[in-house]
C-alpha cells in the first residue's frame, strides 16, 4: 500500500478551479486502479501557514542546532518526506504559483528531514520517487519567448531535485484565457492526459 500526499494549492473553490477539476479526475481514476493506497489531502488555504520570519525563524534554527526534529513545526516536512507519491495542484499565478505554496515549501524544506548535506553535497531525503504537478495557465508559456517567464514548473522541478524526487510529471492546460482558444476542450485534453498518467503513476 502506498501513501499518497495531495497538496492542494488551488485558490478557487470546488467547481470553479480548473486546476482542481483536472486533479480530482486524476485522483478518481488513480483510486479505481489502486484501491488499497491511502490518500491524504492538504488544503493549503485551510492551514494556518505563515512565512517563516522573526521569532519563528529563531525557534526553528535553535531546534535544528539541538537536533530536535520532534517539534510540531516539522510535522509538514515529515509528512512530505514520508509520502510514497506526491501530487501538487496549483494554478499559474504571477509567473509561478500562489504564495501559499511557496510558504508551504518553506515549511517542508528542513535539513535532516527533506534534504541534508554530506561532504558539502546536497542529498535529497524524500521517500517519493514520483511527483505529479498539475497546473493551468491563462496564457501560453510552454514555448516561444514567454517560456522564459514560466517559473512555476521550473521551481517545482528544482525543489524536487533538492529533495531527491527523481521523476516529476507535469499536466498543464494552458492558453485557457485566450479568446481564440476553446478552454473547455483544452481542459478536457488535460483530463484525458491525467487519466492516462493515472495508469502508471
Amino acid at each position: 500500500m502506498n501513501n499518497i500526499l495531495f497538496v492542494n494549492a488551488c485558490i478557487r473553490k470546488e467547481g470553479q478551479s480548473r486546476t482542481l477539476k483536472i486533479a480530482r479526475k486524476f485522483i478518481e481514476e488513480y483510486k479505481k486502479l489502486n484501491p488499497d493506497d491511502s490518500l491524504t489531502e492538504l488544503k493549503l488555504c485551510d492551514l494556518d501557514l505563515r512565512c517563516i520570519t522573526g521569532d519563528m525563524f529563531e525557534q526553528r534554527e535553535q531546534l535544528l542546532q539541538e537536533g530536535n526534529l520532534n517539534h510540531e513545526c516539522f510535522n509538514l516536512a515529515k509528512q512530505f518526506a514520508n509520502a510514497d507519491k506526491i501530487i501538487i495542484a496549483a494554478p499559474f499565478w504571477e509567473l509561478s504559483f500562489p504564495a501559499v505554496l511557496r510558504v508551504y515549501i518553506e515549511h517542508i524544506s528542513v535539513v535532516g528531514i527533506t534534504y541534508e548535506y554530506e561532504d558539502n553535497k546536497l542529498i535529497g531525503m524524500c521517500k517519493a520517487k514520483k511527483l505529479l504537478y498539475i497546473t493551468t495557465r491563462g496564457g501560453e508559456y510552454s514555448h516561444g519567448f514567454t517560456n522564459e517567464l514560466e517559473m512555476g514548473e521550473r521551481f517545482i522541478k528544482a525543489i524536487c531535485l533538492m529533495y531527491g524526487i527523481e521523476n516529476v510529471i507535469t499536466i498543464c492546460a494552458e492558453g485557457l484565457d485566450m479568446v481564440e482558444n476553446n478552454a473547455d476542450e483544452i481542459v478536457n485534453n488535460a483530463i484525458e492526459k491525467a487519466v492516462e498518467i493515472s495508469k502508471t503513476f
